[in-house]
């Protein structure tokens, strides 16, 4: 079978790994991709340029790259680790109200007679394993930015996804405009994305505007509100990836495909994450797939074709 060896564009490994960690974090497929789309259209209405709406693309994409870092202790904590990150990622602690009603759902996923026992445990414990967690998803993101050729900027962003305008954020509390921009951009688009999901563009748009001065920038969500109609229009797309490739801001990043290991390794060590028996698997996996193939005779194309297929 005939294998396409060409020049690569780095976005396309991107965003195969945006898949992988929104599926092991519990979030709607292609969230990331559309969360990227969308965070790209804010900063282009914003007015920021090339490198700086590349940050945000670069962060809106891989929001989630060390999000399988703390998987299997979640799953020791609340049963179901998938259910329990999807949880997580709409929790709203600034607005009572709805953080009551939330926590009335909270932990439904292991049956009602045990949610009122995994809520109560969520209230006791975040306040101090919630930065912890959040820590080791930010070790994780740093250490596979420059892997991945991100921007610095994006790598510093990435420590910010579970933090808020408000400080009610983890893992440090950051509030207000000490947050980066990029990070700010996310929060917002990545909202706008999740409750789209659930109900369409009225309910993008109430979800944003409810959570502004709170979770959200409020005047990142005046710009939102403002040119809703041109920033939520590549969700109408059929085709999420496609709509990624065309928003990435030039000039494109491409790699020859025999020296793409370095982002083949980083996705999967992203994957070993899930599973604390599983770190350094695929690794292991492509050493021994090469190292086999190298001894039948393989040509130098040939092995680096088979250790890319070793960590998946």
């Amino acid at each position: 079978m005939a294998v396409a060896s060409g020049p690569v564009r780095v976005v396309e490994v991107l965003a195969a790994l945006s898949l992988t960690t929104d599926l092991a974090s519990g979030l709607p497929f292609e969230k990331g991709l559309r969360t990227c789309v969308i965070a790209e259209a804010l900063a282009g209405s914003l007015g920021l340029d090339d490198r700086d709406r590349r940050v945000v693309f670069q962060v809106a994409l891989l929001r989630a790259v060390g999000c399988t870092s703390h998987a299997s202790e979640n799953a020791r904590e609340f049963v179901d680790d998938i259910a329990f990150q999807a949880a997580l990622k709409v929790l709203d602690p600034g607005d009572g109200a709805v953080f009551a009603a939330q926590l009335t759902e909270f932990g439904q996923w292991a049956g009602p007679d045990q949610a009122p026992a995994l809520a109560r445990h969520f209230v006791e414990i975040a306040p101090t394993v919630g930065p912890l967690a959040a820590r080791t998803g930010c070790e994780v993101s740093r250490a596979l930015g420059p892997q991945l050729g991100l921007e610095a900027d994006a790598v510093a962003a990435l420590d910010e996804v579970y933090e808020r305008w408000d400080g009610l954020g983890i893992p440090d509390g950051t509030a207000g405009d000490r947050l980066t921009l990029a990070a700010r951009i996310v929060h917002v688009a990545e909202q706008a994305v999740l409750a789209h999901a659930r109900g369409g563009r009225a309910a993008a748009l109430a979800e944003v505007r409810r959570r502004s001065g709170g979770h959200l920038d409020p005047d990142l969500v005046s710009a939102f509100l403002r040119d809703a109609d041109a920033v939520l229009a590549p969700l109408d797309a059929p085709d999420a990836l496609a709509q990624v490739l065309a928003a990435e801001p030039a000039p494109y990043a491409t790699l020859p495909f025999g020296r793409l290991e370095r982002l083949y390794t980083a996705l999967a060590t992203v994957a070993d994450l899930k599973g604390r028996y599983l770190v350094g698997h695929s690794q292991r996996v492509a050493d021994l797939a090469s190292a086999a193939v190298r001894l039948s005779g393989a040509d130098d194309h040939r092995v680096a074709t088979i250790r890319a297929s070793g960590p998946r």
